[in-house]
C-alpha cells in the first residue's frame, strides 16, 4: 500500500484499497445500525469495536485487529506517521451511521494519537470527512484518510441524512486501553 500525503489544511493521507476483498465484503455484510444518540457527538450510541471477542464472529476484521497491534497494518501506519505504535492501544470500530447525524467543528482527544476512517460504498458511497476550512475528503470505497490528531487537525461532519447505513470503519491508537 502506498498513501498520498497532503500538507493542505494540514497533514494527512489517503490510501485507496486499503483493505483485502474479503475484509471489505465483511464489513458491508455485518448487521449493524446505529442512530446518532447524542446530536453532534459520537458518544452515548450503541458501538461496534471489534476485539479478540469477535475472532470466530468476524475473522477478517479480527484479522485487521490484530495487525493493528503487531502487523503490517501496525507497519503502515509507522511509517507514514513517524510514530511508534508498539506501547500504544489500537481500537477497531465498526461505524453504522443513519438518521439525522453530524459532528461538530472538533479537535481530537490529545491521547488519541491516530484518526483513520476506511469508507465504504455498503448501501451509498457518503460523503468524506470535512477538514474545517470548508474542504472535505473525497470518499471512495475502499479508501483510508488518515491523520495524526493535534491542534492544526479541526475536522468536522456537517448536517446530513443518511436514509440508508453509513458504514466506515474507525481506527484508532491511544496511549491508554
Amino acid at each position: 500500500m502506498i498513501a498520498q500525503s497532503f500538507d493542505k489544511p494540514w497533514k494527512h493521507w489517503i490510501v485507496d484499497d486499503f483493505v483485502d476483498s474479503d475484509t471489505l465484503t465483511e464489513i458491508k455484510s455485518i448487521d449493524h445500525v446505529v442512530e446518532q444518540a447524542k446530536p453532534g457527538k459520537r458518544v452515548d450510541s450503541v458501538r461496534l469495536f471489534i476485539t479478540d471477542e469477535h475472532e470466530t464472529q468476524y475473522p477478517h476484521l479480527h484479522h485487521l485487529y490484530r495487525s493493528l497491534q503487531n502487523g503490517a497494518y501496525r507497519t503502515f501506519f509507522e511509517y507514514y506517521t513517524g510514530i511508534d505504535y508498539s506501547e500504544m492501544f489500537p481500537r477497531l470500530e465498526v461505524i453504522s451511521d443513519i438518521g439525522d447525524f453530524w459532528l461538530e467543528p472538533h479537535y481530537d482527544r490529545p491521547a488519541k494519537k491516530l484518526s483513520a476512517l476506511l469508507y465504504t460504498n455498503h448501501t451509498k458511497l457518503y460523503p468524506g470527512t470535512g477538514l474545517g476550512n470548508g474542504t472535505r475528503i473525497e470518499s471512495k470505497d475502499n479508501r483510508c484518510f488518515f491523520f495524526v490528531a493535534g491542534e492544526h487537525s479541526l475536522h468536522d461532519y456537517p448536517l446530513v441524512h443518511f436514509p440508508t447505513v453509513r458504514r466506515c470503519v474507525q481506527i484508532n491508537y491511544w496511549t491508554y486501553q
